[in-house]
């Protein structure tokens, strides 16, 4: 009778360890997640790791780890998080939605296309998978596979702009002006305050040599992101479509310093170079750019437009070429140039 007295109240004792260590755990979870919320990633690290010291194999303390050095553009170092959270716990789907968002921004695009057909299979009811599909198809140009992506993520939550956004801007890419802005301004409809819209809808006026229309609307978009360095990049092209030299200048430069890892800016630095007749710097800028994101907007056909300028044929015809292969413009330059 006393063995079974002492048994319960040893139980008891591990229970009530038990209950501690969990109500511990998720009071550091707490307070990584506030923290986090606060952008302050050094104190949120500290109690994420205080959870761990607790149990190792804290799935949730792992995934937010991984997204604190998501946020402080630490890819690789977030994969190994989300990578470790998935061997604690195989199905635990947000770690999968995470990896991929960080595959994503390291352009390892096939292994986060994997993770997210992976999910299609396993919750084909998540709009966000859709949705990550959409963005990785639209980075490899598969822009037909990218539309009937955001399509099938509309269909689960179609009142997402975001969603909207991103479809239109496709079709941007794909030249369907038409279709771009009304999927643009349906998003603007849904979200006033939706930025993005209004940058992408300003691009779109700025193909239409609608100059005003498009420097009006990428402010708009400012005005809601100040100092946003893709906005902020976006304007100083459209300024050096008006030659509004000084202004395309600032603009750029302001984005480069921003986020200086944003191949578009130094794309249109490449622009503004040529603008200026040094066509050395043009192209530094430009194969920069190349290194930074090959998946930039005419790149090619740029590069090989300052090549030419350079009077470096063989090397203009080459990216001529490669412009031509994306499907995008190129083919009269190698017929003048080339042949």
């Amino acid at each position: 009778m006393r063995y079974q007295i002492i048994l319960v109240s040893i139980l008891l004792l591990v229970a009530c360890n038990s209950n501690k260590k969990e109500s511990d755990k998720q009071r550091f979870l707490i307070k990584g997640n506030d923290a986090l919320s606060r952008q302050e990633y050094k104190e949120a690290l500290r109690y994420y790791s205080g959870a761990l010291a607790l149990d190792s194999c804290y799935v949730d303390a792992l995934n937010n780890i991984g997204i604190v050095y998501f946020e402080s553009r630490k890819f690789g170092e977030s994969v190994k998080y989300y990578d470790a959270a998935l061997q604690c716990q195989p199905e635990y789907w947000d770690a999968y939605l995470n990896r991929a968002s960080a595959f994503y921004e390291l352009n390892e695009l096939y292994r986060a296309l994997d993770d997210l057909e992976y999910l299609q299979r396993k919750i084909p009811d998540s709009s966000k998978v859709y949705f990550g599909l959409g963005l990785v198809n639209t980075k490899l140009r598969k822009f037909n596979d990218a539309i009937i992506a955001f399509d099938e993520a509309l269909e689960i939550d179609n009142l997402n702009a975001e969603i909207l956004v991103n479809r239109g801007t496709v079709r941007y890419y794909l030249k369907e002006f038409e279709l771009a802005e009304n999927d643009l301004r349906a998003a603007l409809a849904m979200d006033s305050l939706e930025a993005n819209g209004y940058n992408a809808l300003a691009l779109l006026y700025s193909d239409m040599k609608q100059y005003d229309k498009a420097l009006e609307l990428v402010n708009k978009a400012l005005v809601i992101e100040k100092n946003q360095p893709y906005f902020l990049n976006n304007r100083g092209y459209i300024h050096l479509q008006m030659d509004k030299i000084e202004e395309a200048e600032k603009d750029i430069n302001g984005s480069i310093v921003f986020d200086p890892q944003n191949g578009w800016a130094f794309r249109n630095k490449g622009l503004l170079y040529m603008k200026k007749g040094n066509y050395k710097a043009a192209i530094a800028a430009m194969e920069r750019a190349i290194q930074l994101d090959d998946f930039i907007d005419k790149i090619y056909l740029y590069l090989g437009n300052a090549y030419q300028m350079d009077k470096e044929i063989n090397n203009a015809c080459e990216a001529w070429r490669e412009s031509k292969q994306r499907g995008e413009e190129g083919e009269d330059m190698i017929q003048q140039y080339c042949n």
